[in-house]
């Protein structure tokens, strides 16, 4: 096999060498094979002799790839590159490979030598930063950075070809309140759920991300796809999920908009689209809901027209949207009434000031309430309002307000109707409650509040108590030791059992029982 100086100098080289090594003629026929190859490849010496390199072929490179090569190596020059190759078991593995021509006496090419390490690791650890760099840990979805980079480049080619793309914003609806009513591995657990559903709503060639926070995007390559992913989206990413034995309901709101229709910049697109979230989301009342930039000029059936009363209040008047931490006061006993506040999400406490500056709970006020009607006697608020929980809420001056009546009457007929809904409903609530006996005002209240969470979706078997005992007590008219004693004679009929928490963390079996016991108590006392 050997026959010049060269080839054996190079062969005794690899004999000794910690990398792989090949030696071939010039066709490429194997003639020697060191231990490193053997050791790295899995093939014997008597198994290599005679054949190719094409033995290691792992099939992931181009024929393009391997006549690039070849060519470098015909014209004398030396080939660095790595390859993806594989081994003898069936495994693949990077090899980061040289090779050079030895020649003979006359400058001829007459053998090719080549060396190898394999850097598998290193490949991998590449590979990881790079992922890592450009995707979300937590739902393995493209990040923020590689969704824009993705945005552009589409942008550009549709530029070129006349590709029309739409662009959607998804936000996550009461995700806070997930997080504290079920802990922030539950809020995870939510947002892997809804990455997981919007890939399943989505083609191979779009591309959905996770932008931040609970703040998810699709690019979607055809718009008239558009109707189709969107009403998958709403079926699935509208459905409640398990979390430790627990259904945790679960609803987004989607924002649309299309190139070139509404805009041509991805900036412009993606404003658009989350303008049009936020119109979802306040006209979706807390269910999944989508809304388009804006609709053509001949909008198709499934385009429905804003008409609630949130989209009249975002189209006529300046909104400010805010959210609280439990604790954070809205506003303060006997501060210059100027706004009213709607709460979209959670719920708040009312106190009033006593004379020695006690401050006593005068009502609970959930999903959809108007707060701020109290300043209007006589330009003060009378009473504080401290939110109870994570809460949203929509805040706009009321002389804006009344301005914006006199061009839409409607808007005032809905300020009016919520005044009259929430007045009827305390009334109501103060008759039956001094007509019930202690433990009825208790099993009332108790009943009341598991109605507001199911209409928010939620389920009242695990229910944490948004206020003390003391301040319900004040609530339905009774001491701290006659709510304790009513709670207690509850738990004893098995109409409330207590969680592990704390006495706060109260569950209700079966609301139709409690219910219908406060029915009872009720026909009793007339």
């Amino acid at each position: 096999m050997v026959h010049d100086t060269e080839l054996q100098r190079a062969t005794w080289l690899l004999e000794n060498s910690g990398d792989a090594g090949i030696i071939t003629d010039s066709r490429g026929v194997i003639e020697y094979v060191n231990p490193a190859f053997e050791a790295m490849t899995g093939y014997r010496r008597e198994q290599a002799l005679g054949r190719t390199p094409a033995l290691l072929k792992s099939g992931q490179h181009a024929r393009e790839f391997y006549r690039e090569l070849w060519k470098q190596l015909s014209d004398g020059k030396e080939f660095r590159g790595v390859l993806l190759n594989r081994r003898k078991d069936g495994s693949l593995y990077h090899e980061e490979k040289t090779i050079r021509a030895l020649l003979d006496g006359a400058g001829n090419i007459c053998h090719y030598m080549s060396t190898g390490r394999d850097v598998s690791a290193r490949i991998v650890a590449v590979e990881k930063l790079r992922y890592d760099a450009t995707h979300d840990g937590l739902t393995e979805l493209p990040n923020r950075t590689l969704f824009h980079d993705r945005l552009q480049q589409s942008l550009s080619y549709a530029a070129r070809s006349g590709e029309r793309l739409a662009v959607a914003l998804i936000d996550v609806n009461y995700f806070k309140a997930i997080n504290d009513r079920y802990g922030h591995e539950a809020g995870d657990a939510a947002l892997r759920v809804t990455a997981q559903r919007l890939q399943r709503c989505v083609r191979q060639a779009d591309s959905a991300a996770r932008l931040g926070g609970d703040e998810f995007a699709l690019l979607l390559h055809d718009t008239e796809a558009v109707e189709r992913v969107m009403n998958a989206l709403m079926q699935d990413c509208g459905q409640p999920f398990q979390w430790q034995g627990v259904m945790v309901p679960l609803s987004v709101s989607v924002g649309v908009s299309c190139y070139p229709d509404d805009d041509r910049s991805a900036s412009a697109l993606l404003r658009r689209a989350d303008e049009a979230m936020y119109r979802a989301k306040a006209a979706g009342d807390g269910r999944s809901s989508w809304a388009m930039s804006r609709a053509p000029q001949a909008a198709p059936a499934w385009v429905e027209p804003a008409v609630s009363g949130m989209d009249m209040l975002e189209r006529d008047v300046p909104l400010l949207h805010r959210v609280l931490r439990a604790g954070e006061s809205i506003y303060r006993a006997g501060e210059k009434f100027r706004d009213i506040h709607i709460l979209r999400v959670g719920l708040c406490k009312l106190y009033s000031v006593s004379a020695v500056g006690r401050e006593d709970l005068i009502t609970m006020m959930f999903k959809g309430d108007w707060l701020g009607f109290d300043g209007l006697a006589d330009g003060h608020y009378r009473c504080g309002a401290v939110a109870a929980d994570v809460c949203e809420l929509l805040t706009v001056r009321y002389d804006a307000l009344l301005r914006a009546g006199t061009r839409n009457p409607a808007l005032l007929a809905l300020m009016h109707a919520a005044m009259a809904r929430q007045n009827a409903r305390e009334r109501d609530a103060v008759l039956t409650m001094h007509a019930l006996p202690a433990d009825g005002r208790v099993a009332a209240f108790l009943c009341r509040w598991a109605d507001e969470l199911a209409l928010c979706g939620l389920r009242s078997d695990q229910i944490t108590l948004p206020t003390t005992r003391a301040e319900i007590g004040n609530h339905v008219g009774l001491t701290l030791e006659s709510v304790s004693r009513a709670m207690t004679h509850l738990e004893r009929e098995q109409l409330i059992s207590f969680g592990s928490r704390g006495r706060r963390d109260v569950a209700i079996p079966s609301l139709p029982a409690l219910r219908s016991y406060v029915e009872r108590l009720a026909d009793g006392a007339r």
